[in-house]
């Protein structure tokens, strides 16, 4: 990916203030399309074809491609957001039928990386991988230019992600793939003196090799042997020779794979070999990969069981409560607000003042009300000081959302002119 052309434009042909630019986020996710697409929009999801796309003058002033099994998403910041989602979509081969992609703007996209980032919008709610994914993705884009928005806004978002969790109440202790899988597998097959494969040592093979290594003998083969034999000592299992993995699908009456191929390492000429050889013993296939791992058309051989992410994405799901999910909801939109403030500055330093001149005009007006009716207990006081504000900003909610998406002059124009009328309306 190093290798690759960079996607912004020269420094020359970037706008010339980028606060003026939306952020918006093209995507698609385990909700909203099959494994079978994710995979088809992996492989045309680069920063080389969307460069492309974007021609010598791109839409976008700056890009991030974030991919992971779950969601392939490409986050943007444009002064265009209708041209740049729709040269997204051209170079991910989605036609307008298909409906498989989403498209938020500023503040939605903002609380969708948030979401994202905190792990609540993953099969297994908290999980703490995606974190560091999110954290990571403006790292592995082509760079030239100096001017690299969105790399603060992914950190942001992940800085806050651990607090978000908290606040909805999940932990990421068991929340993974892995973990899904192992309550799948302790639900519906006896574990006790059973032969596990687990075919990989990164993070998803290691965790799902520990839960198991109470209840079964774990065999790990990788093709770095050593590294095998490292994670089988840690579990007291046994590491087989990658020349052995045929024979081992034959023996082993779980296969847990977790590999980073760009194919499946596991075909179905492999398990109908495997198969023979096993007396009638089902085969249970667990494929954490994505890619897949093992070929999908495994599924339908005799005594062969495959459960690939979004099988076993039922046995991730554990929602926050309705009241997590609610204090969760106004801490992520606070928050996503003050991303998009920080990438439109003097927008909202127009809105902050029109906001501040309504506050003072309420106030004013507020005070000369209690004067006039000086029985009102405290408690009645408060009541009347708190249905003023949320009157006054329920009626400034549309107008200033509405005032972010102008452009600076015209947006100045309008503000002054409210300001003015606020002032001398006041009285």
């Amino acid at each position: 990916m190093n290798r690759e052309s960079p996607l912004s434009p020269r420094r020359s042909d970037l706008p010339t203030r980028a606060a003026a630019a939306h952020l918006i986020v093209i995507g698609t996710n385990h909700r909203t399309s099959s494994l079978d697409a994710r995979e088809r929009l992996l492989r045309k999801a680069s920063y080389a074809s969307l460069r492309k796309a974007g021609g010598p003058r791109p839409p976008w002033s700056d890009l991030v491609l974030l991919t992971t099994c779950n969601r392939i998403e490409v986050y943007a910041l444009t002064e265009d957001p209708a041209r740049a989602a729709e040269l997204v979509r051209k170079t991910l081969g989605v036609s307008l039928d298909e409906r498989m992609l989403y498209v938020l703007e500023d503040r939605d996209a903002a609380a969708h990386l948030i979401r994202v980032a905190s792990g609540l919008d993953s099969p297994a709610e908290g999980e703490e991988q995606v974190t560091a994914q999110v954290r990571s993705a403006p790292s592995r884009r082509p760079t030239r230019a100096s001017e690299r928005h969105l790399a603060a806004v992914f950190f942001q978002a992940a800085r806050v992600a651990p607090s978000i969790r908290t606040l909805a109440g999940v932990t990421p202790r068991d929340a993974s793939a892995s973990h899904a899988a192992i309550r799948f597998l302790e639900a519906v097959v006896p574990l006790e003196h059973r032969i596990v494969a687990v075919i990989g040592t990164g993070k998803m093979a290691r965790i799902a090799a520990k839960e198991l290594r109470p209840h079964a003998e774990i065999r790990v083969v990788n093709r770095n042997h050593p590294r095998a034999r490292e994670l089988a000592k840690s579990l007291d299992g046994e590491a087989v020779p990658w020349a052995d993995l045929q024979t081992l699908l034959a023996d082993a009456d779980i296969v847990l794979a977790a590999t980073a191929v760009r194919r499946p390492l596991i075909t179905k000429q492999m398990v109908r070999a495997a198969i023979r050889r096993r007396q009638g013993r089902p085969m249970w296939l667990i494929d954490l990969g994505f890619p897949r791992n093992v070929d999908p058309g495994c599924r339908g051989l005799p005594g062969v069981h495959l459960l690939d992410l979004d099988g076993l994405a039922p046995w991730g799901q554990r929602p926050p409560s309705p009241a997590a999910f609610a204090r969760v909801d106004h801490r992520i939109r606070k928050e996503s607000e003050r991303l998009i403030e920080s990438l439109r500055p003097e927008a909202f330093v127009d809105v902050t003042a029109l906001r501040k001149t309504a506050e003072a005009v309420r106030r004013r007006e507020l005070e000369e009300a209690f004067a006039r009716l000086p029985d009102l207990s405290e408690e009645d006081r408060a009541i009347v000081d708190k249905l003023s504000m949320r009157l006054v900003n329920r009626f400034l909610h549309g107008p200033t959302e509405r005032l972010r998406s102008l452009p600076e002059q015209r947006r100045a124009e309008i503000v002054r002119e409210m300001v003015v009328g606020l002032q001398g309306g006041s009285g």
